[in-house]
Formats: structure tokens, C-alpha cells, sequence
């Protein structure tokens, strides 16, 4: 019966990561992409763009649960679309002209939402969210994508994964990371290689930067936070280990396979060459295509005018190649100049204010509990994964779980001894344990 009511409680989580195929094939199937990389139709192509909307009246209904950053990412939102409505109305005398433009902002409110939401429900917790992407991820690979993990595949550049999904990743990278620092547990350290070699495996080379990030970003708060001692017999599992066997994996390869180390040096290429080699040429051709609009609208983009603009951007290796049609609003493949071009600087720092908070509590509070920890360096390295990629549907949905959490724990880790241990038969059914600084 506990179980069957968690799963409950988890529903509001699943509409979010529903977002992402790695959870929404699970529903439509696998979905055939043409060499064009246009998607065939799905019976949730209307799904995202109904959950965004879907999430403005949810956020004024649970308006009075909102504390802190979700209060004021909702009126910067709210001022925002408010100031796109008046602009639509005077120019196109209608409030909503373009609803991919409403879009770029809209999406917020799915930070509020999941704020409301869990502060009412709570019972959720990280570990709920890592144990149902470590599902979603066996499942698609063995039901759906069962080719995406031979050596074919990865010598071939066949990614299983889109960057959005194996992104995902990072979450139970950097949670197993601390709890096994925290606890000492060989599952987690277990767990935390297998979500390294997954992240390597799918070669989305944005993906490794944010991790690599990630886990630099994490050490040196380890190492700079008060009371914290990094032992040798700590540190010896997470760099001998792997150590070890990335020897004798090169040395295998090398005998057996030398496409697949020619591969992993060709990305390693590719991360170097990023602006001329690889995707990374793509993207940079394309962010070079729309340039010269963002320096003319710099303040507040181009807005509606962005979307009535012809597509700027052709694939140079195929210049007679449409990729984008005209009237669908530009799909740019960097956060940064997808802001940038459309609301200008207004709009990015609109967009990144959940991520400046995260990383703002990492530089006041470095010595954290291993959620909040994990929360805090997720949300915050969305800026790095955002130079490539636009920020997946899903994330400021779990950025609002995550204020939620580290909130709780924080609200937790501040209660008296005596008062806490009063209120655990109540506590220890909604939520986590108290948080505890780790201890290495």
C-alpha cells in the first residue's frame, strides 16, 4: 500500500520527466527519425507545450505555498509574459500572437508548479528521482534501443541517447558520488561508475564537459569546506578503481578493437576543435548566422520580429538543404544565443536566475548534505550544458523539486535535537533525514 501511494505522490515528478524521450518513449514507442532528423509524428507531440501552459494557472493556485526563489521566479515570469501580451495586443491586436515566442518564457512556470506542488505532497525525495531514471534507463535500452549499447554503435556515432536524456545522467552521477563519500556504501560507488561509463558510452561530448565540471566543481568544495579531510582510504576506491580498469579496458581495446580508441580520440579532437570540427562546427556556424541580430537587439532581442525573421542558418555541407522551414520560429542550439536572439539580455538573465541562486548557495554554504549538494551543482551547471544545447523542457521543473528539497533540508538540518526527534514519527514519513554535512 506504501508503495502504491509513493507512486502517487511521484505522478506531478513523472509529468515532468515525461518531457524527455528517455521516459516518453516508455508511452509512444520508439519514434523514427528521417535523415533529416525530423521526428515521425508521436501521440505526445502536443504534450509539452500543454504542460507549459498548463503550469500558469497551477502556479497562481498554489501561489501561497511559493517561498524564496519560487515566489520570485514567478513575478519575473509573470512580468514578462505580461509584457509580451501588451506588445502582441499593441502590434498584432491579439494577446498571444506567437506562442513559441510566449513559450520562451512560459516555460518558468513549471518552476513554481513543481514548488507548489511538492511543498504540499513532499515525500519525494533525490533518491526517489535517481531510482526512476536508473529504471527509465534499463528499460528504454532493453525494450526500445538494445543496439544503442554494442560497440557498433559507439564506433559508428549511432547514439543511442539524445544530450537531453543522458544530461539526466549527471543527477545520479553526482548523487551517488556524495552519498558514497557520506556513507561508504559499494553500491553507490558501483552506481556512480556505471552512470560515468553510460555518460562516456553515449558520446554526447557536452555531457562529458558538465560532468567532468561537476565533479570538479564538488571536490573542491569538499576539499574547501571547513572540518572536511579527503582520506586516502576514501579516495582510493574513486581513483584506483577506475584507474585500474580504464588500463586495462585501452589495453583490451587496443589488441581487439583499435576503431574504438581512434573514436574516443576523435571526440577527445572534437571537444578541443569545438568551434571547427564536429557538431560543435555546426553550432558555431549557426550562432555565427544569427549574430548580428542579437547585436542590434541586444537589450531585449528581437521578439516577435525574431519569429517573423526568414531562417538565417542552412547546414553548410548541404547549402541547398532547408533545416529549419520559415513560419516555425528558430530553433537555436545554444541557451545562451536562443535567449539572446530572442528576449537579449533581459531574457538570459531572466532565464538563468534559478541557476545564479544555486550556485550563489554552493559559494555561501560549501559544506552541504549530499542532496542538497547534488541539487545545487545540477541546477548550477545548466550554464555549461546551455552553451551547446538549449536547456532541456524538463529542467526548471526538477529545479523547482530541488528548491523544494534543499529547503526542506535545510528547515530540517536547523531544527533542535530534542524538537526533531519529537516530530520524527511524523517527519520520517514525508521526508528525508535531517541534513548532515558530509563526513570524509
Amino acid at each position: 500500500m506504501k508503495i502504491r501511494y509513493r507512486l502517487l505522490y511521484a505522478l506531478p515528478l513523472l509529468a515532468v520527466l515525461i518531457l524527455d524521450v528517455l521516459f516518453s518513449t516508455m508511452i509512444t514507442g520508439r519514434i523514427e527519425v528521417d535523415e533529416f532528423g525530423q521526428s515521425a509524428p508521436s501521440p505526445l507531440d502536443g504534450y509539452p507545450a500543454l504542460f507549459i501552459a498548463g503550469c500558469v494557472p497551477l502556479s497562481i493556485l498554489l501561489y501561497k505555498y511559493l517561498r524564496g526563489i519560487a515566489r520570485y521566479v514567478f513575478w519575473c515570469a509573470l512580468v514578462g509574459i505580461a509584457f509580451l501580451m501588451a506588445e502582441s495586443y499593441l502590434h498584432y491586436d491579439v494577446l498571444a500572437v506567437y506562442p513559441h515566442v510566449f513559450q520562451k518564457i512560459m516555460v518558468l512556470f513549471t518552476l513554481p508548479a513543481m514548488y507548489g506542488m511538492y511543498s504540499i505532497i513532499g515525500r519525494i525525495t533525490l533518491a526517489d528521482l535517481i531510482g526512476m531514471i536508473w529504471v527509465a534507463l534499463v528499460l528504454n535500452l532493453s525494450l526500445f534501443n538494445p543496439e544503442a549499447l554494442s560497440m557498433g554503435a559507439f564506433v559508428n556515432h549511432e547514439r543511442g541517447l539524445v544530450a537531453a536524456s543522458v544530461y539526466l545522467l549527471v543527477l545520479p552521477l553526482l548523487f551517488h558520488f556524495n552519498t558514497y563519500l557520506q556513507t561508504r556504501k559499494p553500491l553507490h560507488l558501483v552506481l556512480f561508475f556505471v552512470a560515468s561509463v553510460a555518460i562516456l558510452f553515449f558520446q554526447h561530448r557536452t555531457v562529458w564537459v558538465v560532468s567532468v565540471v561537476s565533479l570538479a566543481i564538488n571536490v573542491v568544495l569538499l576539499l574547501g569546506a571547513a572540518r572536511q579531510h579527503l582520506s586516502f582510504k576514501t579516495l582510493l576506491p574513486l581513483l584506483g578503481i577506475p584507474a585500474v580498469l580504464l588500463f586495462l579496458t585501452l589495453t583490451t581495446l587496443a589488441v581487439s578493437n583499435p576503431k574504438v580508441l581512434a573514436k574516443i580520440s576523435e571526440n577527445i579532437a572534437d571537444i578541443e576543435n569545438h568551434d571547427k570540427q564536429g557538431t560543435g562546427g555546426w553550432r558555431a556556424e549557426q550562432a555565427r548566422s544569427y549574430w548580428p541580430f542579437i547585436v542590434d537587439n541586444p537589450i531585449a532581442g528581437m521578439r516577435f520580429k525574431g519569429f517573423e525573421l526568414p531562417i538565417q542558418f542552412y547546414d553548410p555541407d548541404q547549402p541547398t538543404v532547408v533545416v529549419f522551414p520559415d513560419g516555425h520560429g528558430h530553433f537555436l542550439h545554444s541557451f545562451y544565443i536562443d535567449a539572446l536572439f530572442y528576449l537579449g539580455i533581459i531574457g538570459l538573465i531572466l532565464l538563468s536566475i534559478p541557476q545564479l541562486y544555486a550556485l550563489l548557495q554552493l559559494l555561501k554554504s560549501p559544506s552541504m548534505d549530499p542532496e542538497t549538494l547534488t541539487w545545487c551543482i545540477f541546477i548550477g551547471t545548466s550554464l555549461v550544458y546551455g552553451y551547446s544545447y538549449s536547456l532541456p523542457p524538463y529542467f526548471y521543473g526538477l529545479a523547482g523539486l530541488g528548491f523544494v528539497r534543499i529547503k526542506t533540508l535545510a528547515n530540517l538540518a536547523s531544527t533542535p535535537l530534542v524538537e526533531n526527534q519529537a516530530s520524527t514519527s511524523v517527519i520520517s514519513s514525508s521526508q528525508s533525514a535531517p541534513a548532515v554535512p558530509l563526513s570524509v
